[in-house]
């Protein structure tokens, strides 16, 4: 995982849109190759440790899946197996792409080794599981922490547990999806300021808006759900980036910098040079005898 000072790095979050499928998995990873991301991300997890059979699932889950489907039930039909996962690796860095994923537990950590991951992700909802934190911290690995539903002293404990590990905090706000009025951008700056590492943003609001937002804050990192469809039913396709939603995050990562410029009041040269042709210059309206004296009302002002 090599981040840019330049750039800003983009993961393309493909989650629990693959909805179990492996073939899909395969397809989203080509997809978010072809937008121009740097990374996909997937989760594993065993789903007795994120839902227990009795669990409900949220308003907005009832919405977009199943009715009969219980949480836990949804989550079991997500998840992939070893094979599949070191298969979706390799498939991933013959598209150029850092593999991450997040780890929700001390068995998909351990089935995390054997892939052979990029980077670790920790989810906004283990941010306060510090015996998971606490061996994720022996993997010699960049982690990045997503920061949703944190508190500052929260926040602060697991970084002293990471210690000296190279960290990437997201900012994040953990609702699915996450209206504009909630998405707090400025809590990038209190991040920066606050724990002095380079911090980036997890996006769940619907469209690009936030992503290009948060790029001109100086994001060093930015994470989005991707599926195929945006219109698929399932829990998180509809707050998802598709492939051209991903390419035009990934467009504006790329040509910020460039866009930013050098701050100078001063033109280029270049455009120096375009003075000639667009500046204007002094015309008389009608010929003039060598010696008329010149009056306003003789002469006007003219592009050449």
């Amino acid at each position: 995982m090599k981040i840019s000072k330049n750039q800003t790095y983009v993961i393309a979050e493909i989650v629990i849109n693959h909805e179990g499928n492996f073939n899909l998995a395969k397809k989203s990873i080509r997809s978010a190759a072809y937008a121009g991301a740097n990374a996909v991300k997937l989760q594993i997890f065993n789903p007795k440790t994120v839902a227990q059979r009795e669990s409900i699932k949220t308003k907005e889950q009832k919405k977009r899946t199943p009715k009969k489907e219980s949480l836990f039930q949804m989550l079991k039909r997500m998840t992939l197996n070893l094979n599949e996962y070191k298969k979706l690796k390799i498939y991933a860095k013959k598209m150029s792409l850092d593999f991450i994923c997040s780890v929700f537990d001390t068995e998909s950590l351990n089935l995390s080794k054997k892939i052979g991951l990029d980077a670790y992700k920790i989810a906004s909802s283990d941010l306060t599981d510090l015996k998971l934190i606490n061996e994720i911290k022996k993997v010699n690995k960049p982690i990045i922490l997503s920061t949703g539903m944190g508190s500052y002293n929260e926040i602060k404990k697991a970084i002293r547990i990471l210690k000296k590990k190279k960290i990437y905090l997201l900012h994040c706000v953990s609702l699915y999806p996450c209206p504009i009025t909630s998405v707090n951008l400025k809590r990038i700056n209190s991040l920066t300021n606050k724990f002095n590492l380079p911090v980036g943003y997890s996006d769940h609001s619907l469209g690009v808006n936030a992503c290009f937002a948060a790029i001109t804050m100086g994001s060093k990192v930015i994470e989005k759900h991707f599926t195929l469809n945006k219109k698929w039913k399932g829990a998180d396709h509809e707050l998802s980036a598709d492939q051209k939603d991903m390419n035009m995050i990934c467009n504006f990562a790329k040509n910020f910098k460039k866009l930013s410029g050098n701050g100078l009041i001063e033109p280029s040269n270049k455009e120096k040079k375009m003075r000639k042709f667009f500046r204007k210059s002094l015309f008389a309206k009608k010929n003039m005898k060598v010696g008329e004296k010149i009056s306003l009302d003789k002469i006007e002002a003219r592009r050449p």
